[in-house]
Order: C-alpha cells, then sequence, then structure tokens
C-alpha cells in the first residue's frame, strides 16, 4: 500500500513538473506592504501578550499572595505562589493549542480574510479580562484571561504565518512569512518597556498593560477590510479565478499575472483533494507523512530550544540570579531589543541567495547550543559569589536570545506553508501550530519548578534539544527557498527513502 503512495505521489510530481516554471521575481508594492502590515498585527498582539508578562511577573505573583490570603485566609508560600503563576502562564499555552487546532477549519470554512477579522473579538473580550482583574481582587481571572489569550494567537499562529505566504511572490515569501516573527517581536519589546517601573511597572499600573493591547486590535478591525483574499484560497477553495486575479493584480499593482495565475491553478489540479476530504489524522499518512513530521519537528526545535522559558521568566531569571534593584527589568527590555535588532537582521538574509532556511536554522540552534551551556557555567559563577558573572551571564542571555532569531525564531512558522499545497496547507498549519504551542505549554508550566529544584542546570536541557534538532535539520530537512511545493516533496522522498535504508 505505502509503495502505490510512493508511486501515485511520484506520477503527481511528474506531471508537476511539466508544468513547473520559475516565475519571475517580483518587487514589494504599497498594497502588498499595506496587507502584510495590516495581517501581521495580529501576531503582534500574539508578541504583546508573551511579553506583557514578563517585568510585572513578581509584582502580580505578589499580588496573588495577597489576593489568595483576601479571598480564602490562607497564606501562600513562595512556591505555592510561584505554582499558581505558572499555571496563569501556561494556560496561555493551552488556549493557543485549542485555538492552532480550529484554525485549519476556521480557514478553509470562512477564509483567511474573515477568520482573522472575527479573531479579533477574543483579543477585546480577554483584554478586558485580565485589566480588570484587580479591579475586582479576582486573580482566577487572570488564569481565565490568559486562556482566551492563548485561543486568539492561537488561531493567529496558524492562519497568519500561512496567509503571508499566500499573499507573497515567490521571491519574497521568506520576507513576508517573517514578518510574523518580526511583528511578534517588536511587541514583545514593547510591553516590556511598559512594564518598567516609571511607566506601568507597578502595583497600580501593571493592569493598564494588558488593557493597551486593544490598540492594535481596533487598528487590525480598521485595515483589515481593505486587504484582498488569499488568491490560492480564492482558487483552492472557491475555484473562483477571476477574483483570484484581481487580487493578484493588485497585489503586484500590475496585469501580468496569467503566469502566476496558471501556477496556482496548476498546483490545486495536481494535488486536488477527493470529494470526502480525509482528516487530519490523514496528514501522517502516506504521502503527507513525513513532512508532517518535519514541520511538527522543526516547531519543538523552536520551543525546546528554551526561548519561552528565557521570554516569560527572564526578569525573575535576572532578579534570583544576580542582579537587583531595577536591573533585571531593564536587562529584559534590552535582550528585547537586541532580539528585534537581530530579527531585523534576519530579514536581509532569509531570501539571500547564499543563505537558506536550513542553513540559518542550523546556525541559530547551534548558538542557542553554545550560549545555554555558558549560562549555566556563569549562573554557577554568579551563585558562588562572583558578581562580575551576572553581567556575563546576561551577555549569553542575549547570545542566546540573537541566534534564536536568526533562525529558529522565524523560520518554522511559514516553513510548513511552503512544505504543503493549497489543498492541504490549512489543515497541515493547524497541526504544525498545535504541536508548537504544545511545547510552549510544557516549557511555560516545567521550567520555573524544575529551575527552584536544579536552579541553573535546568538550561542544559535546553543544550541537549538545541544540539539534537541542529543535527536532524542537518541530516532530514530540505533546503525550501524558492523551491514549489512539487519540487520540496521531491527532496522529501529521497530524504525518506535514505532515512528508511
Amino acid at each position: 500500500m505505502e509503495q502505490n503512495s510512493d508511486k501515485s505521489m511520484n506520477e503527481k510530481l511528474e506531471m508537476s513538473s511539466k508544468h513547473e516554471k520559475h516565475l519571475p521575481d517580483e518587487k514589494w508594492t504599497p498594497y502588498l506592504f499595506f496587507c502584510i502590515s495590516s495581517i501581521a498585527l495580529a501576531s503582534f498582539q500574539d508578541g504583546f501578550q508573551i511579553g506583557c508578562i514578563n517585568a510585572p511577573g513578581p509584582l502580580i505573583i505578589e499580588w496573588i499572595k495577597k489576593c489568595h490570603f483576601e479571598l480564602f485566609g490562607e497564606v501562600l508560600s513562595q512556591y505555592q505562589a510561584d505554582f499558581i503563576w505558572s499555571v496563569a502562564v501556561s494556560m496561555f499555552s493551552v488556549g493557543g493549542m485549542f485555538g492552532s487546532f480550529s484554525s485549519g477549519f476556521l480557514a478553509d470554512r470562512f477564509g483567511r480574510k474573515s477568520t482573522l477579522l472575527y479573531n479579533n473579538v477574543l483579543a477585546l473580550i480577554a483584554a478586558t479580562c485580565l485589566s480588570t482583574a484587580k479591579l475586582f481582587n479576582l486573580y482566577p481571572m487572570i488564569v481565565f484571561g490568559r486562556f482566551l489569550v492563548g485561543l486568539n494567537c492561537g488561531i493567529t499562529s496558524g492562519l497568519v504565518p500561512m496567509y503571508l505566504t499566500e499573499l507573497a511572490p515567490p521571491n519574497l515569501r521568506g520576507k513576508c512569512g517573517s514578518f510574523h516573527q518580526l511583528n511578534i517581536s517588536v511587541a514583545i519589546v514593547l510591553s516590556q518597556a511598559l512594564g518598567l517601573p516609571f511607566i506601568f511597572g507597578s502595583q497600580e499600573g501593571w493592569p493598564y498593560i494588558f488593557a493597551c493591547v486593544a490598540i492594535p486590535t481596533f487598528l487590525q478591525l480598521a485595515t483589515i477590510p481593505f486587504c484582498v483574499e488569499s488568491p490560492k484560497y480564492l482558487i483552492s477553495k472557491l475555484n473562483d479565478r477571476e477574483e483570484a486575479r484581481r487580487a493578484l493584480e493588485k497585489l503586484r499593482n500590475h496585469t501580468k499575472v496569467d503566469e502566476e495565475l496558471e501556477h496556482m491553478v496548476q498546483e490545486t489540479m495536481v494535488t486536488a483533494e477527493p470529494v470526502h476530504q480525509p482528516g487530519y489524522l490523514a496528514l501522517f499518512k502516506g504521502e503527507n507523512q513525513w513532512p508532517m513530521i518535519v514541520s511538527i519537528l522543526m516547531m519543538f526545535s523552536q520551543q525546546f530550544s528554551g526561548i519561552s522559558a528565557v521570554t516569560f521568566y527572564s526578569t525573575l531569571i535576572f532578579k534570583r540570579n544576580g542582579l537587583s534593584g531595577n536591573e533585571p527589568m531593564y536587562a529584559t527590555v534590552g535582550f528585547g531589543c537586541i532580539k528585534l535588532i537581530a530579527t531585523f537582521g534576519c530579514l536581509g538574509l532569509i531570501d539571500h541567495p547564499r543563505f537558506g532556511r536550513k542553513r540559518l536554522h542550523i546556525a541559530g540552534l547551534s548558538g542557542m547550543c553554545i550560549s545555554s551551556i555558558l549560562i549555566v557555567i556563569t549562573l554557577t559563577l554568579s551563585n558562588a559569589g562572583f558578581h562580575w558573572a551576572s553581567y556575563l551571564n546576561v551577555l549569553f542571555i542575549l547570545s542566546f536570545v540573537v541566534t534564536f532569531a536568526f533562525g529558529p525564531g522565524p523560520i518554522p512558522w511559514f516553513f510548513t506553508s511552503e512544505l504543503f499545497d493549497s489543498a492541504t496547507r490549512g489543515r497541515a498549519a493547524a497541526v504544525s501550530a498545535t504541536s508548537n504551542w504544545v511545547a510552549n505549554w510544557m516549557v511555560g508550566l516545567t521550567f520555573l519548578p524544575i529551575n527552584n529544584i536544579i536552579h541553573q542546570y535546568a538550561f542544559l536541557m535546553f543544550t541537549f534539544f538545541t544540539f539534537t534538532f541542529a543535527v536532524f535539520t542537518w541530516k532530514f530537512v530540505p533546503e525550501t527557498k524558492g523551491k514549489t511545493p512539487s519540487a520540496i516533496r521531491k527532496e522529501l522522498i529521497f530524504m525518506r527513502k535514505r532515512m528508511c535504508s
């Protein structure tokens, strides 16, 4: 049966290669940039929600202790308060699992544009819940609000990278896809800056940080109606070639779109699904199995690298390992700024002829592996009384973040969209995004308790994972830059056979 599946796949790919042509390079147009920027505002909300809990984290933990005593008349220990806070942090990922898993169905059923538009309603409800928790003196509202935020951001994570790459011409696919991670990085820096003591980083001010997410939400509600629907969605799901043509003409700012349109039509014909569409389990069978496994492991390489632990808990890490006063908060904002600069640098390399997705991903994971070892060494020295080591520790955490931004940060998000065709892209993006959120939840829930037990040696887990995934990427992940899904599938089949032999 498996041999027949591979034979059928090879026949499809051979037919595809007859129609396959290298599409001419396109340039950025004002309208393409407008659409990409509007869509990526959802990613901005995602990043804001990731970063907004970092700097005020210790303040919220103290408020949880006070609130719990007033509600239940019981004094929480530091460990118990940390655990409640870890649950609140991890609920973001639990909601993200549900949201990301449903994103494929929603994107295919209602369209990329409509799903993104109405997803903002969740963001507004969550912002209201989080920003009024202190007013009502109910810390469970923080836990529930983080779940709603996760639901919103989960839909975003499955939908936005796919929508961005479907609007982009092939030669700009990497840059457009990277707008997702770029906006996340920008928002993380801004949300962490708002948590500084002289802005909203106080017991009275931290609820306003959660309220600020309403600003990009309203901005997207105002701009997304003026964006076009994905041309690939219009062809593959609605069979509306005329509307797809009009969308392409607006995006490319010219009328010579016949070749690109025909390319999309041929992709849809070659990969056309049967009338009875298979469910999600079909992605793990036959021709889709290996691409799906690679997509999931790429997502795991991002989250198990340890970036979520550093992002969520950097202020606590800095505070408990040498830095004092407001130094941890400023260090947290500093590493966010460096990460942002590095993400801009990645935009210039990701579509560069001398680089590619694979090389950048391996380089990023390798840099994180080395940095995690140095973080353990400097934390050990700092705990032994060498105060100067705490500043070196900040430097190595920055290098950890910078190397993440050059590969593992942006690449896994749009990698799935490059591996799969229009027929299965929505469901594949949903499954890979869900796997990312599962890993994110595991790291968010377990890192702080593990760090409390084995302290700085918790980072050695990330040393192991980054090394393992760097080797996996080198051996089994294809380069996707500038290639069509059918060309990538040919390489994947070869890699699969090499692994099984």
